[in-house]
């Protein structure tokens, strides 16, 4: 005769398996509990054997706690430091060297103390590239852009009237990669989609207003070199470079209104402008920033003025929409690009130290 498990019998398996796995896992609890404590007597038991000058053993003292990871971080630290100095003492260099690298893998960011580091620890520590070799983020931010006009076009007399652009307000994001050159310099360079707009007024005939509204969409690649100053924590700098835009997308909004009614004398829908653009815009760059550290990288303020070199308007499409000609009385000035870019981001740091040779101590 086959048993059959009642829901009681169900429950109260499920309740034994339950009790005995919490039991397991409390057992293995006590038992890291255990080899913690062990190993954090030992590691002060390593310092007042070292302070004796018994620097032989403290590699066979400290070795297990780090290879069982029976250290916090900052304990396992402290057992590399002591590892270090004892085979610095002991003049055998290749080991110390060894074991600085595994100190440096467990912190990157690791900075030795002036003042109780011995001067062999400083030296070693100097003798190392322990700066990020780069970083890479993300960032977003506004944006700000006003055409500067050159050679104004038009169907009304433009030696007395050129018309008023005015920047307006719009979005950028995209990705950041620095690579650190030595601690003051490094280059950087964004990868960027930036969302571009601005105004266009002017008076026609005497009796018309019209207003141009223009939104472009820009992939950006800005390259500078950057200077940066300051203290380990909070840091700032100053950047100069160039950058290339190419254009992805482009329309305007256009309305012409009588100029004493303010009725609309014509209005349509938005119109695509983007063949009425050249393809590239060249710009030079400069700006400042600050970075503020945050983990393995940094909290980015940044400040970008982009000066455009090239005529944004294609001089073989001027003429080419004909509703903009006759129906709004628009014609393209000759006009460069510019634009002034705020962004805030996060920068992570990537290492990889490596002894430097003799020249760049």
């Amino acid at each position: 005769m086959k048993k059959r498990f009642t829901p009681l019998s169900t429950f109260l398996c499920a309740a034994v398996l339950f009790l005995f796995a919490g039991t397991v896992q409390a057992q293995n609890k006590n038992k890291d509990s255990i080899i913690e404590n062990r190993c954090v007597q030992l590691l002060r038991d390593a310092e007042k054997t070292y302070e004796a000058g018994r620097i032989n053993v403290i590699e066979d003292m400290l070795l297990p706690c780090i290879q069982s990871d029976g250290f916090s971080k900052f304990e396992k630290l402290q057992a590399y430091r002591l590892i270090i100095l004892s085979k610095l003492f002991d003049n055998r260099d290749e080991e110390a060297n060894r074991y600085f690298l595994e100190l440096i893998k467990t912190d990157p960011e690791y900075q030795v103390n002036p003042v109780t580091d011995p001067s062999e620890f400083i030296n070693l520590f100097n003798s190392y590239r322990t700066n990020p070799v780069y970083s890479l983020g993300f960032k977003v931010g506004m944006n700000s852009t006003k055409p500067n006009s050159f050679v104004p076009y038009g169907v009304y007399n433009t030696e007395e009237n050129t018309g008023d652009y005015k920047g307006l307000l719009n979005v950028h994001f995209g990705f950041n990669a620095d690579i650190y050159l030595n601690k003051k310099f490094s280059l950087g360079a964004d990868a960027l989609l930036s969302f571009k707009k601005y105004q266009y007024k002017n008076t026609l005939m005497d009796y018309s207003e019209l207003t141009w509204k223009e939104t472009q969409l820009w992939l950006e690649l800005p390259v500078v070199l950057k200077y940066t100053m300051g203290q380990q924590k909070l840091r700032y700098y100053v950047q100069g470079g160039a950058a290339i835009s190419m254009i992805m997308n482009a329309k305007a909004n256009v309305t012409r209104k009588d100029i004493n009614t303010q009725s609309n004398q014509a209005i349509g829908p938005d119109i695509n402008t983007r063949d009425l653009r050249n393809m590239f815009n060249y710009s030079l760059v400069a700006g400042a920033g600050l970075r503020y550290k945050a983990g393995y990288g940094y909290i980015v303020l940044d400040a970008k003025y982009m000066y455009g070199l090239n005529n944004i308007s294609d001089v073989h499409d001027k003429y080419s929409n004909a509703d903009l000609v006759y129906k709004y009385g628009y014609v393209d000035n000759n006009f460069t690009l510019n634009s002034l870019m705020f962004s805030v981001g996060y920068y992570k740091s990537f290492y990889k130290p490596k002894k430097l040779p003799t020249h760049e101590k």
